[in-house]
């Protein structure tokens, strides 16, 4: 076995609102909560992973869920994950596969194989689970193969796999003609994760109590649009930094009283914050996008770094998983699965009709566009994770269309002074290389000097615009 040991801790990263910095416990508490379920037998337990839409199901039938991709970020953002994905290593699994699964899979065998938790585990370690749920989404193929490995080590612990499609883009057709066909499937997956879930609790669903979910997480779906839209806001009063905090009730405690104050405390305090003219950074100069990709989650202190420089991020695609109800055009259903289902179909059609109106666009560039321009932002940051293909494929493509619209070209005006050359809107971007809890892939020097030298550009831009 390879030597176990951990990293060094990171430094704090500093955050910008209060309701960020209370994260923290609030993560602490929700793994603490599973272990104590564990050990009294009070819930079942169920390993899943994250957007994937049926948490309300789970929570209607007192289930609660094991976030096994937080457990593994956790790992990364403590510095902790490396002796789990040696573990992992040892039993023949490739270091270039996704490191949230490496760390799981590791921690999974070495807590199975001491019949107990890892000594030292973060924040208690990762209770074991009663039943497993999984889906790739079209999108993340570990996860269609994470539990299937760490079901190796649990044979008695069964898996449920729920496939949760959506129509592909296409520029010559519209996706209502066959959203009915993907409804009715996605219905059915759901019906049959009930099914699964009847099957493991000896509980009946309640309807009328998984009706209640839905429209809680349906007032959390909204109430999360109208807080980040505050971020418009100049000098804008939160950054992406702290939306890598904020995303944990949205993600991890859907359907939940909890998560619904939580983003009410928040726009209180957003609100507040505009109204005294307070901003992320006290001098704002710069307004960046994190126009893709999950963070480096040992160097979110990289974020305090763009702050010092006067950069601020009011908006990002990553983790920005709500889109305002009443703009999706959606059938209305009384019935909770078939909601959940049409809400699944529009979050991930949302951009196409934009898309096709736009010659040479697609959804996820139309995304970009649409918030430079209504955030105002002056450059582009992406994390390219080496170990996160599916999720971060595509983000350099994204970037050069991007950059074919917001391409500098010269402009004759005419001024009393005679022809003047102007420039139409350029906006740069900025890639960065690392893994998500992989910390062997980062240099924080190579990084910091990217980021000053991104600085250098955007102020030269910013200075000839001025000009």
């Amino acid at each position: 076995m390879t030597e176990e040991k951990k990293e060094k801790k990171p430094q704090k990263r500093m955050t910008a609102t209060h309701a960020a910095a209370s994260i923290g416990p609030m993560v602490k508490e929700f793994i603490a909560g599973t272990n104590r379920a564990r050990k009294e037998g009070t819930h079942k337990l169920a390993y899943t992973f994250i957007c994937c839409h049926h948490e309300e199901i789970l929570r209607a039938m007192d289930v609660l869920p094991v976030w096994t991709e937080n457990f593994a970020g956790v790992c990364g953002a403590k510095r902790d994950a490396e002796r789990f994905m040696q573990r992992a290593e040892s039993l023949g699994l490739s270091r270039s596969l996704c490191t949230y699964a490496l760390c799981g899979i590791g921690y999974d065998q070495w807590r199975e194989e001491l019949g107990e938790t890892p000594p030292d585990a973060p924040w208690g370690g990762q209770a074991r689970p009663d039943f497993m749920i999984q889906t790739g989404q079209i999108l993340c193929d570990p996860r269609a193969k994470w539990y299937q490995a760490s079901q190796q080590f649990m044979p008695d612990i069964p898996i449920y796999n729920i496939d949760l499609p959506y129509p592909l883009f296409q520029r010559d057709r519209d996706h209502r003609e066959i959203l009915g066909y993907y409804h009715r499937y996605i219905v059915k997956e759901l019906r049959g994760l009930i099914a699964f879930v009847e099957k493991m609790t000896g509980k009946k669903m309640d309807y009328d109590r998984l009706s209640e979910r839905v429209d809680l997480s349906d007032r959390i779906w909204n109430l999360v649009h109208e807080t980040y839209e505050l971020r418009k806001a100049k000098p804008s009063p939160m950054g992406t930094g702290d939306a890598m905090n904020t995303m944990v009730p949205l993600n991890f405690m859907m359907a939940t009283q909890e998560s619904y104050n939580f983003f009410s405390d928040l726009k209180k305090e957003l609100k507040e914050k505009i109204a005294k003219g307070e901003g992320e950074v006290e001098e704002e100069k710069y307004r960046l996008m994190w126009g893709g990709g999950l963070p480096a989650w040992y160097a979110l202190n990289d974020f305090n770094y763009f702050n010092s420089k006067g950069a601020t991020f009011p908006v990002e695609t990553t983790y920005r998983l709500v889109m305002p109800l009443d703009e999706m055009d959606l059938p209305k259903t009384s019935d909770p699965v078939e909601r959940l289902a049409w809400r699944w179909l529009g979050y991930w059609t949302f951009w196409y009709d934009k898309a096709r109106k736009r010659p040479g666009s697609e959804p996820d560039v139309e995304r970009l566009i649409n918030w430079v321009e209504e955030y105002d932002i002056d450059g582009i940051v992406v994390h390219q994770a080496f170990s996160c293909r599916t999720w971060h494929v595509g983000l350099i493509w994204q970037l050069k269309q991007l950059a074919k619209i917001y391409k500098p070209i010269p402009i004759l005006m005419m001024g009393s002074g005679g022809q003047k050359e102007k420039t139409n809107r350029e906006v740069p971007s900025l890639i960065l290389e690392s893994d998500i809890i992989d910390i062997t892939s980062y240099s924080e020097i190579d990084t910091r000097n990217k980021i000053d030298a991104f600085i250098e550009t955007l102020e030269s831009v910013r200075t000839n615009r001025a000009a």
